[in-house]
């Protein structure tokens, strides 16, 4: 009986955690090595569009970008840890230029 009760919490706050680590999420972007394309959250449209043409002059392949905020400034993560140097630099200077409520308050992009 302790299990059950358990296995039903931990299944109930696992919502509840997922929830928590994505409170601070701006958007989330996954590109295929041509295309980029919004997973979750509102991004503006020339960022979306500077974030693309950067990694197409990459030449990367498939990968995740996430931007969150951090101290208060839009902060970028990447899944792939492989990225050149020069690329992270032209990511991070891309969202750079914007304000985390500039982020925020961006129309919602259709998927």
């Amino acid at each position: 009986m302790g299990l059950v009760v358990f296995l039903v919490l931990m299944a109930l706050s696992v919502p509840l955690v997922v929830a928590i680590m994505r409170a601070n999420e701006l958007f989330c972007l996954r590109h295929d090595g041509a295309r980029l394309r919004v997973v979750r959250g509102r991004i503006p449209h020339a960022l979306r569009d500077d974030l693309e043409d950067v990694l197409r002059r990459g030449g990367t392949g498939s990968l995740e970008l996430r931007a969150v905020v951090e101290d208060g400034r839009p902060r970028l993560y990447a899944s792939c840890r492989e990225l050149p140097r020069p690329l992270r630099q032209q990511l991070r200077n891309a969202i750079g230029r914007f304000e985390v409520a500039a982020i925020r308050n961006a129309p919602r992009m259709r998927r």
